[in-house]
């Protein structure tokens, strides 16, 4: 990837947002999908965008790519990143690359040579997971999958591995910026079509499971 690459990662609850140029943090933008004080979701996607653009002083022209994490998270925030990085790559002509938002999460916590699991919330007392081994510089992520929270901390427990994402042993977001040493693995696996790609949402959003529990059947794509 050449230029200014913008990356963008909102998975969890906690995003952000983030400039690199020729591999090297140019700016970042934190910021949360949900009111602090309602609990309520937040417009807080767009105007982050916005602000890390202007503190690397970059107009959208000007990206030379942009990266967005493909989840599994939540329903409306990976929707909405995808819809505005979709947006600002059909108007520039910048290719649009994805990466694993539990990828994404064992990038950003840094941990030395070991076993982990990564984890992020799904509801409903689940979590999406991935087991993780560390051995040095490289990070190897295994099968991503859904399951309960006491599954998990037994899990990781019996096999030794510590505990990854908000609340648990090693408790850290999933930061844009630390995608930036991990942008040559992300480009190898090329860009994605903008008609076709949508996020990994690692299960139907509730409003389709309703539909199908009242109907009777798969809702109609």
């Amino acid at each position: 990837m050449t230029g200014e690459i913008l990356i963008v990662e909102s998975a969890a609850e906690n995003g952000s947002t983030a400039i690199a140029r020729d591999g090297r943090l140019v700016a970042e933008v934190t910021f949360s999908s949900r009111n602090p004080l309602t609990g309520t979701r937040t417009e807080a996607l767009a105007p982050a965008v916005a602000s890390v653009l202007q503190l690397a002083g970059v107009s959208a022209a000007q990206l030379g790519a942009l990266v967005c994490g493909t989840g599994p998270g939540g329903f409306t925030s990976l929707r909405s990143a995808a819809a505005l990085a979709k947006g600002i790559c059909s108007v520039t002509g910048a290719p649009l690359y994805v990466v694993s938002s539990l990828a994404v999460l064992a990038w950003s916590a840094a941990q030395p040579s070991g076993r982990y699991v990564v984890a992020i919330s799904a509801g409903r007392n689940e979590w999406f997971a991935a087991d993780v081994e560390v051995d040095g510089a490289a990070v190897t992520l295994g099968r991503q999958r859904i399951i309960g929270d006491d599954a998990l901390r037994r899990g990781a427990a019996a096999n030794g591995a510590k505990l990854i994402g908000a609340s648990l042993d090693v408790d850290t977001p999933a930061t844009a910026a630390a995608v930036i040493a991990h942008l040559q693995e992300v480009e190898a696996t090329g860009p994605v079509s903008l008609d076709s790609w949508e996020p990994d949402y690692g299960r139907l959003a509730e409003a389709q499971v309703k539909w199908e529990a009242v109907h009777g059947r798969p809702l109609p794509i």
